[in-house]
Parts: structure tokens; sequence; C-alpha cells
């Protein structure tokens, strides 16, 4: 009877813990987390794809989302067949219109990019078409090329 009860009590210790890693670590799901990996193909195909397939998820896809602001500023040419038919694109725009689908909450991970606070990316003009792109698709607004505007913008859209 005592070793059923501590067995008990070591399975709920199991579960409280992984309660406990699971709030102090987030992850991304195994679905999410393997289209990220793909991100980081050496084809650009594969990488546009990964991309395309990460927006398909919409809102579940948001830990993804600085994996594809770092995407923006690749500029490789890629052909994508959507639906059965083909368009030219570049792996940083299917990261866009991922970042699009995925809606407001990618917002907060591109916030340092554009403050220039980010240690490892900073704006480049492939990026910066890009980040314009995903804001006016996002926002349906248009404040051009002026990231000052687009950084207040994001800045209250995080406020409210």
């Amino acid at each position: 009877m005592m070793f059923i009860l501590g067995c008990s009590l070591f399975a709920d210790d199991i579960t409280l813990a992984k309660i406990q890693t699971e709030a102090e670590y987030p992850y991304l799901p195994a679905d999410v987390k393997a289209l990220v990996d793909r991100t980081f193909s050496i084809d650009a195909t594969e990488r546009a794809e990964a991309a395309y397939q990460l927006g398909r998820l919409g809102p579940k896809a948001e830990k993804a989302s600085p994996f594809l602001i770092k995407m923006l500023d690749d500029n490789s040419p890629v052909f994508c067949r959507y639906n059965g038919y083909g368009v030219w694109s570049t792996a940083g725009k299917e990261a866009a219109r991922a970042l699009v689908k995925i809606g407001k909450p990618s917002l907060k991970y591109l916030i340092s990019v554009l403050e220039n606070k980010h240690p490892y990316i900073s704006i480049k003009p492939d990026m910066q078409r890009n980040i314009i792109i995903y804001l006016t698709e996002l926002s349906g607004e248009n404040f051009g090329n002026d990231l000052s505007k687009w950084t207040n913008w994001i800045m209250s859209q995080l406020q409210s």
C-alpha cells in the first residue's frame, strides 16, 4: 500500500515539475519546430516553403516569428507552387506573408529590430522592403519607408 501511495505522490511531483518547466521554458510545438528547422536549409525553395507552411498555421506559429523576421533579409529568388499554380517570389517575401498570417502577436518580436536593439539583426534594404510589406498588409496603414512611424504604430498595438 505504501509503495502505491509513494508512486502516486511521485507521479504528482513529475506532473507538477512538467507544468513548471513548460511555464518557465516556452517551447515550439513539434510541428512548428519542424518547419522552423527547415528555415535554416541551404535550399532557398525549402526555406520559402517552410515560411509558407508556418503562415498556414497562423497564430499557432507565433513563436516562429523571430526566425521569420530573420528571414526577411533573404532575397533568394524561388519559384513557389501554391494550389497548383506557380509564382516567383523570395524567401523573404514568403516570411513577410507568413508573419501577416500569424498576425499581431508577431509584432512584439519585431520591435527590437526596428529600434535597432536586436543583438543579431540589423535592417538592410531587402529586409526593410519586406518589413514594410509585412506591416502594410497586417495593418492596412501606409507609412511608406518611415520606420519610426511603423515603430509608433507597433507600440500602440502592443499597448492596446
